[in-house]
């Protein structure tokens, strides 16, 4: 674990135990089943390695719905859908912030499904792009029938463009604006390689999308009365939005379009701030509220320091946005600006990462001054009734590591690589690292490095694939045989 720790003395404190050694043996990545079904991962080239994991996930993923599984369940036998008797003894969970589940088993199944749907939409048209392999783009139109599915449950409720989280393979009205991203990164990549009906169905679902936010300027609503307007979010939830209408503009030629783009680029700071910025500036002008999240480390921070929770893996966001902004509004969003903002969003690819086990933690501390992170030891889970959002994974903190960011950056690097000449050098040096030392457990949406940081009753979140590691490892490793990265 000190390889883990980094700052002072405290950062290299042994773990606190909550009840003693909770170590359960398949917990540690050598011996969690997951490498039953990638057994010879270790001694395979990067190619074999991603062929493998497209015919795993692929079959994981599939639902009779046609829309795709997000987090399928990793046991011995097979790799999944969960199934409720899976959380027998476990320390469940009901809703996730405010959001009541008809079954436990609707996270884990959907909570993420359009962003697998898009992810997976995107990886496979880069993949035939590259390979011109037709089960590339087989793949990718049943990815872009997830997408259809859920898009029609919006015109279905009459509301053409909003993409719902499909909790239990139907309509919801909760989502999020990451979702828009992914989508519109499945259907942009789909777009080049796509029949000319199915342009048709992208052009109707982006134009539609567009028109959709348009008219709500850009805020999701939820049930609990909470409001999020994501042109306000000025970092990366505004590129998004901007790049939504951008694409819509690229499509149709219509001047409202481009005046919403304008529009939504008026409060943009994302050229300039990340997200760890922007907390930095309002600790240092005195005017940031401790989030909620902060009850979770304890007595950990010193003075001056944060909790980070998320900000890092927005990286991908802003890259995704960026490069769709450029191909369309070039006039507005020069090629500089374009190398720039990525470049400047590919700096975070350090913070919060253990070259040990090549991967992200999801909690350490961040330093307002100088923007330095350490680790710190695991800390008592608090009551359910301080739990953040309602969810037991937020309900203490410790150094497990979190997937999805090692997926983010390394797309980030394949934007940097193209589009970043001054860092691509470093950027495809950080992919091609990952490709070489990809491992089972790095497909996980959540590891346990040394057994010792999850607590048993919390364990079953060890036990699902990440909802977009494989597809980003997929549309990396294609991506970089496009730009001759490796063989």
């Amino acid at each position: 674990m000190q390889q883990m720790m980094v700052g002072g003395a405290a950062a290299l404190a042994p773990p606190l135990w909550a009840k003693g050694d909770l170590a359960l043996g398949y917990q540690r990545p050598e011996d969690h089943p997951i490498r039953r079904h990638f057994s010879d991962f270790s001694r395979m080239p990067s190619q074999a390695k991603i062929d493998q994991i497209e015919r795993v996930t692929s079959a994981s993923r599939a639902h009779p719905s046609n829309i795709l599984v997000c987090m399928p369940k990793v046991t011995p036998e097979a790799i999944r859908q969960v199934r409720v008797a899976d959380f027998d003894g476990m320390d469940q969970f009901s809703d996730n912030f405010g959001l009541k589940f008809e079954s436990i088993t609707d996270f884990f199944d959907n909570e993420n499904s359009i962003t697998t749907s898009g992810s997976h939409l995107a990886a496979q048209s880069i993949r035939y792009a590259a390979s011109g392999d037709q089960a590339a783009l087989t793949a990718a139109r049943r990815a872009f029938a997830s997408l259809r599915k859920i898009f029609e449950f919006g015109v279905e409720q009459g509301l053409p463009g909003f993409m719902g989280k499909p909790y239990h393979f139907k309509y919801s009205t909760h989502t999020t604006g990451d979702q828009y991203l992914h989508t519109l990164w499945g259907l942009w990549s789909f777009h080049a390689v796509a029949s000319k009906r199915e342009r048709g169905e992208i052009k109707e679902m982006i134009v539609a999308i567009a028109d959709h936010q348009i008219a709500v300027d850009f805020t999701q609503y939820y049930k609990d009365g909470r409001s999020w307007n994501m042109r306000e979010d000025t970092t990366d939830y505004n590129a998004i939005m901007a790049a939504l209408v951008a694409s819509a503009y690229k499509l149709t030629g219509e001047q409202k379009y481009l005046d919403s783009y304008e529009f939504v680029m008026e409060g943009s700071r994302w050229l300039t701030h990340r997200r760890l910025d922007g907390i930095i500036a309002e600790i240092k002008a005195g005017t940031w509220e401790i989030p909620p999240w902060e009850v979770l480390v304890g007595d950990s921070k010193r003075p001056g320091e944060f909790a980070h929770w998320e900000q890092i893996q927005h990286c991908q966001f802003t890259a995704i946005a960026a490069s769709i902004i450029r191909e369309c509004v070039p006039e507005h969003f020069s090629q500089q600006q374009l190398s720039d903002v990525v470049g400047f969003w590919w700096e975070d690819n350090v913070v919060g990462f253990d070259r040990e086990y090549w991967g992200y933690l999801y909690w350490f501390l961040v330093s307002a001054e100088d923007r330095s992170w350490r680790s710190f030891p695991r800390t008592e889970r608090v009551p359910r009734d301080q739990w953040f959002g309602g969810h037991p994974m937020l309900s203490f903190s410790s150094p497990w590591i979190y997937g999805d960011c090692l997926a983010r950056f390394q797309w980030t690097a394949m934007v940097v690589a193209r589009h970043c000449p001054p860092k691509r050098a470093e950027a495809v040096a950080f992919a091609r690292e990952t490709l070489e030392r990809l491992q089972p457990h790095h497909l996980l949406w959540i590891s346990d490095p040394d057994g010792k940081q999850i607590p048993p009753e919390l364990r079953y979140f060890t036990e699902f694939l990440s909802s977009e590691v494989p597809e980003c490892m997929i549309a990396s490793y294609w991506e970089g045989r496009r730009l001759n990265l490796w063989s």
